[in-house]
């Protein structure tokens, strides 16, 4: 019998090696975007859009990331917004650049939504929203008061803002 370090080492090659032969198999009938997600090693950037005008801007940023660390990219928009054109613009230039894209749609309040979205998922290297107070559309007085919840994440938290200019 092995010691318990060794069987775990042999157990992770193992399921290495299925989702190797697994993506392969995906491969080979056509799926290629199913095979490529299977080997992409987990790791998304999460994009969330909340139907404001800077969603642009949080697009880029996420897209950039998600190039700079080889990441698939997941989509959380709220549905009361006006989110449409963006996810549309999400789509285009995931097929351009050849990310891997997951589009999931939320209502009621985003904040308990990207929560409960990346609640216990290692596979988030980052989020990206447009600045905290988006967060709150849509939520009770309760749900705003989810303050230090953030730190439990487990993922870095990218506030993406409109540049403002100082008035004098």
């Amino acid at each position: 019998m092995l010691p318990r370090s060794e069987a775990m080492v042999l157990s992770g090659i193992s399921k290495k090696l299925e989702r190797l032969f697994s993506a392969a198999s995906f491969a080979e009938a056509g799926e290629f975007d199913t095979a490529r997600d299977m080997l992409d090693g987990g790791r998304i950037v999460l994009l969330v859009l909340t139907g404001r005008e800077t969603d642009v801007k949080s697009l880029k940023y996420a897209f950039s990331i998600a190039a700079r660390t080889q990441a698939g990219l997941e989509v959380l928009a709220a549905t009361d917004g006006g989110t449409t054109e963006v996810l549309r613009l999400c789509e285009e230039e995931a097929r351009r650049r050849g990310v891997t894209l997951k589009v999931a749609r939320k209502s009621g309040c985003i904040k308990e939504a990207v929560i409960k979205y990346a609640k216990d998922r290692r596979d988030l290297i980052c989020v990206v929203i447009e600045s905290t107070e988006a967060l709150n559309t849509d939520c009770s007085s309760e749900q705003k008061r989810l303050t230090g919840i953030w730190e439990k994440l487990g993922c870095p938290l990218a506030l993406v803002s409109e540049k403002t200019t100082l008035q004098t």
